[in-house]
């Protein structure tokens, strides 16, 4: 299958489901579709950044150490709704390096605060941040008091489900 042409047709759910399915029966396709992530044709892009986002769930064990470095980097580069929330929902699903990736803490922390950003984007950056707190506990009391300190009633209803949820987590933790 040509994947790159295939992304360029209309999208939806079934589409992307087809694709997924079409990678999982040949695992040997899938760097090729990964690669189109760094295509210069955003459609392209983001497409199959949710092709990756769908086999992340699935088998995050695809992924490399390097890749989840470059898809950080992308992360914190894109200027793509779609594609930043792609990135950030696959590296949800994988194992986080050791050492944990500063820009990448920095740039979640952002992400989660800035109302410029979508609240998927925002909910998986609190995700990620409270994943690195179980790496490295030493960063949860400053998480936890940075979400106590958040005013709830300048974010969206879904922001402050996740932020509930997370703060739940700490507190029991």
């Amino acid at each position: 299958m040509n994947y790159r042409e295939h992304l360029l047709k209309p999208l939806s759910k079934r589409f992307v489901d087809h694709l997924v399915s079409e990678i999982l029966a040949n695992p040997a396709d899938f760097p090729i579709v990964y690669q189109l992530m760094y295509d210069k044709e955003i459609k392209v892009a983001w497409r199959a950044a949710w092709a990756c986002q769908k086999i992340s769930e699935k088998y995050p064990s695809w992924f490399t150490e390097m890749q989840f470095k470059e898809i950080s980097n992308l992360a914190i580069s894109t200027t793509h709704g779609g594609l930043h929330r792609g990135c950030i929902s696959i590296l949800y699903n994988l194992k986080l390096p050791n050492p944990i990736p500063v820009d990448l803490l920095n740039a979640c922390y952002e992400w989660m605060i800035s109302p410029r950003f979508p609240i998927a984007v925002q909910a998986y950056s609190m995700k990620l941040i409270y994943e690195i707190c179980v790496i490295e506990p030493e960063l949860t009391s400053e998480f936890r008091t940075y979400l106590e300190s958040i005013s709830p009633q300048d974010y969206s209803k879904g922001f402050n489900a996740s932020r509930n949820n997370i703060l739940k987590k700490l507190i029991d933790k």
